[in-house]
């Protein structure tokens, strides 16, 4: 019996109760005598804390990240409003700016506030409307008397039948062409008919000239054709 526990004593390094005990004064463990069940356990624990970490972190991350997108959502919002505001203010300074330059183009005594100052431009913008349209008719005329060419025409006629008669027929081929006669300046007697015509016309002048001789000499020609057949 005695050789068997002194046997197991070597082989197995058992402690006798009467021998000292050592104690290990850490209250930490070395790593080579903690049991293999004992390391199992912590190192599930601490894998779980592990993870219970790293998932409020992403947690964390996620509001974090969320607050900053709500923040910049807020930031870009004031931003448009400011920018907004900034350009609805330049927009009524512009307009305040022309109302300012038409009131000074209205007559003296005109009231400074909008409704007074469109309602007087209106009404300018009528007047002037009016003396343009009388601007226009005026030209219209003046360019008409321009273009209106003004002449004198000398009629002569030997041995006139009727002096009458023909300054009847040359007025009549006178308002036939358009023209007008200004002054007439006639002599008659038995050997000659002559007259000086001031005229205006709108055709040439050397036209109408050729239209009186012409009427004239109708005129001459049946005279004679009437004297013949009286005297036949």
């Amino acid at each position: 019996m005695d050789e068997f526990f002194q046997l197991y004593n070597s082989q197995w390094g058992l402690v006798w109760p009467n021998e000292a005990v050592l104690v290990n004064p850490s209250a930490f463990l070395r790593y080579i005598n903690q049991p293999i069940g004992e390391l199992a356990s912590r190192s599930h624990g601490n894998g779980s804390n592990h993870r219970n970490v790293n998932k409020r972190m992403i947690e964390f991350l996620k509001k974090t990240s969320t607050g900053m997108r709500v923040e910049t959502t807020i930031e870009t919002e004031r931003e448009r409003s400011h920018k907004h505001m900034i350009s609805e203010r330049m927009r009524r300074e512009k307009h305040n700016q022309c109302y300012l330059a038409l009131h000074k183009l209205l007559p003296l005594g005109t009231k400074s506030d909008k409704s007074s100052i469109l309602h007087m431009a209106a009404k300018n913008i009528e007047e002037l409307q009016k003396k343009k349209e009388e601007l226009e008719r005026r030209n219209s005329e003046l360019a008409a008397e321009k273009a209106i060419e003004k002449a004198q025409i000398k009629l002569k006629v030997a041995y006139p039948a009727s002096g009458i008669d023909y300054m009847l027929e040359v007025l009549y081929c006178l308002k036939n062409t358009g023209s007008r006669t200004k002054t007439i300046q006639s002599n008659f007697s038995q050997h000659e008919y002559s007259a000086l015509l001031e005229i205006e016309t709108k055709i040439r002048a050397a036209d109408v000239e050729k239209a009186v001789q012409r009427t004239l000499f109708e005129v001459e020609k049946k005279f004679q054709s009437q004297f013949l057949e009286n005297e036949g």
